[in-house]
């Protein structure tokens, strides 16, 4: 689990947790919340919930998606199961996954 401790005396990290997906896409980045809200429509509940649970980062420049997922299980559903959607829904034609 996350330790903590390496975070001690150092002013410039901090610890967050992740919050809802949606929440957090509406709070930081709210240019991206319609399309967000159109790829929940796009996926099965299933699906959207299984590789949306753990997104540490998800960005959009131009033509290209950039997502840092929870980890390389999670980058596994997110290429199988939702490229397609992501480029639909975000209207990118590049998506990039790192996990």
């Amino acid at each position: 689990m996350f330790d903590k401790n390496h975070l001690m005396g150092n002013i410039h990290l901090k610890a967050e947790t992740t919050g809802d997906f949606v929440q957090r896409i509406q709070r930081e980045q709210p240019e991206l919340a319609e399309a967000v809200a159109k790829l929940k429509e796009l996926l099965p509940e299933e699906v959207y919930q299984r590789a949306f649970s753990n997104i540490q980062t998800f960005n959009r420049r131009g033509d290209n998606l950039l997502i840092v997922s929870g980890g390389i299980l999670q980058r596994s559903f997110l290429e199988r199961d939702c490229i397609p959607a992501l480029k639909e829904a975000l209207g990118v034609k590049r998506v990039q996954i790192i996990g």
